[in-house]
């Protein structure tokens, strides 16, 4: 007896270790899913948030686009985190973008097909080749499909972990019994999978897990039916947590969750009986019923869904009301950390960060001009606000993107986070210039108390509203990245240049006395000038970008010219002619 004892224990393996197998089974697939969308990141970039725009006309192109990028990038958050980003960056309105969700929902439903292949056994091969190229190869396409077979390679490594340790669960009659006691309680099972597939940040690793749970026969084979539901509800709760901060995000997320919730709802109140028809209906073993359900779920709701978008969307504008002019309000900030699972998107969050330090100096240039014409001396307090309001969004700004890891994007992307820290770094310089000698040469102007010729405050005039203009073109160059208006905003500044020259030789070949009496007027110029000069440093280096793109000559033109530069027709530069930042 001490005998039949002691071989029970040799065969069963201790219950902690059955389940330190399967979180390590979750664990490598969740590893998995982010190498995959890493190398999915990689190839692709924010070129897919720019093509699913373009994809948005009818609902129809909505549906198969969001398709596409659903099987791109399958992951439930990332899908959320993109569908509310586009939101918030188009005209698009919840119902359209509902389209490119379902469409989404369908697409990520490959990375469960992906499981029901079986490759367990070939899980070394995909990562000894994913292992080579991601490692060893130097070209972006080459890494970024070698990042996509490690992870695929993680994921089958993990589906078979799994399998084994819920084979060795199931040899236990207790967890036997308590598993077989869930099958009692779908809705049970339902909620339960929802809050894990929410806590897990993606459906597909809730759904491996309970194939293989059922696999190993510790969980009901009909119980697989309320588990896949849930994970589904799993990824509407998601898109709720992202978008509930804005009207559309809400109505998009409302949206999904009465379709989800209501096609949940009607399949759950058919209980166990109907569970057992509609894997009947379903071809193979449980592993590919489940992937097969989850996919035929989300296909029909779809479909279905699609001719009643219309209705809906005026339904969700009824339940939810438009924010009006007075109500709306930005977000605190763009620098979502649930971004940084999809580098392109945080990316993208970060340049519409650094629109608010664009924003900023606006406000500050404006609040120096209220100061000059209302010679109120106090409004300084006002800029040294707005000063350390840009200080601190360029550190946060720096804080995130340092999180952004340059393995996980492509070379085109690795520039373009380097040129929004940059630049972030050029905007403090100005909001520096601004405040040390903008404000002090505004405050020495009305200590004089006396009003500049009309010459000087037409001049003023000029730079100043020229410099405001500037500003936001600045702000559509950087999202934009245009290589001819970097070319054109170059140019401009070019012409500033001349002008201001032109400026300072007619005031030597004036009396000193009228020079002195506009010194002030005119340092206030000299700080609007060099401050054109550094908002151009984003347009030199979209202009470099393009130039090397095109492996065309870089152009170096002369260093600014001195004090008493004369300028002629000669010096205004040719708009043919690419150009790159003064040296």
């Amino acid at each position: 007896m001490v005998k039949g004892n002691r071989l029970g224990k040799e065969l069963n393996p201790k219950i902690h270790v059955v389940f330190l197998n399967i979180a390590t089974g979750v664990i490598l697939v969740l590893l998995g899913m982010r190498y995959v969308r890493k190398g999915l990141d990689r190839l692709f970039g924010s070129r897919l948030v720019d093509w699913l725009k373009q994809m948005t006309s009818n609902r129809f192109k909505a549906f198969l686009g969001g398709i596409v990028a659903g099987t791109i990038a399958p992951s439930s958050s990332a899908i959320a985190m993109l569908s509310v980003q586009m939101l918030n960056q188009t005209a698009l309105s919840a119902g359209r973008m509902l389209a490119v969700v379902l469409g989404a929902n369908v697409g990520i439903t490959v990375s469960v097909q992906l499981l029901a292949f079986r490759l367990q056994d070939y899980s070394g091969l995909f990562l000894l080749a994913g292992g080579v190229g991601f490692l060893f190869l130097t070209r972006n396409m080459f890494r970024g499909i070698g990042q996509m077979l490690l992870g695929i390679g993680l994921i089958f490594l993990a589906m078979g972990i799994i399998g084994t340790a819920g084979a060795a669960a199931a040899a236990n009659n207790d967890l036997k019994l308590l598993f077989g006691v869930v099958d009692h309680y779908p809705f049970v099972v339902f909620l339960g999978t929802a809050l894990l597939t929410v806590a897990l940040q993606s459906s597909t690793a809730s759904i491996g897990l309970g194939i293989g749970l059922a696999e190993s026969r510790l969980l009901p084979g009909t119980t697989i039916v309320p588990w896949v539901l849930g994970a589904n509800l799993g990824i509407t709760l998601t898109m709720m947590i992202a978008g509930w901060g804005s009207t559309e995000g809400r109505r998009l997320a409302i949206g999904s969750l009465l379709l989800k919730g209501g096609g949940a709802l009607v399949i759950l109140l058919g209980s166990s009986p109907f569970f057992v028809v509609i894997l009947h209906l379903l071809p193979g073993a449980i592993d590919r019923q489940a992937a097969n359900f989850n996919t035929f779920f989300n296909l029909i709701l779809g479909l279905a869904a699609l001719p009643l978008l219309s209705p809906l969307s005026r339904l969700l504008t009824f339940l939810i009301e438009s924010q009006s002019i007075d109500d709306f309000r930005e977000p605190d900030s763009y620098l979502d950390p649930l971004l940084l699972q999809s580098p392109s998107l945080a990316l993208n969050q970060a340049a519409r960060e650094e629109l608010r330090l664009l924003d900023e100096i606006k406000l500050m240039l404006r609040t120096v001009w209220m100061m000059i014409w209302g010679k109120n001396v106090r409004l300084v307090s006002k800029i040294e606000d707005h000063q350390q309001r840009i200080e601190r969004t360029q550190d946060e700004l720096k804080d995130y993107l340092s999180q952004v890891s340059d393995e996980n994007l492509s070379p085109a992307d690795v520039d373009w986070k380097f040129m929004v820290l940059d630049y972030a770094q050029e905007l403090v310089a100005i909001g520096t210039l601004i405040r040390r000698d903008l404000c002090d040469a505004a405050i020495r102007q009305i200590q004089l108390n006396q009003e500049p010729s009309p010459e000087d405050r037409g001049e003023l005039e000029s730079f100043y509203a020229r410099t405001l203009e500037r500003i936001e073109k600045a702000t559509a160059l950087l999202m934009s990245r245009d290589p001819g208006s970097a070319k054109e905003f170059i140019r401009e500044k070019e012409q500033i240049n001349i002008e201001f020259h032109r400026s300072r030789k007619s005031r030597l070949e004036k009396p000193l006395p009228l020079q002195n009496a506009s010194s002030n007027v005119f340092d206030m110029i000299r700080c609007l000038r060099s401050l054109n000069s550094q908002l151009t440093s984003i347009a030199y280096a979209v202009a470099r970008d393009s130039i090397q793109s095109d492996e065309a000559p870089v152009y170096h033109p002369e260093p600014d010219m001195p004090e008493g530069w004369t300028a002629d027709k000669r010096d205004i530069p040719d708009p043919n002619r690419p150009a790159v930042k003064d040296s």
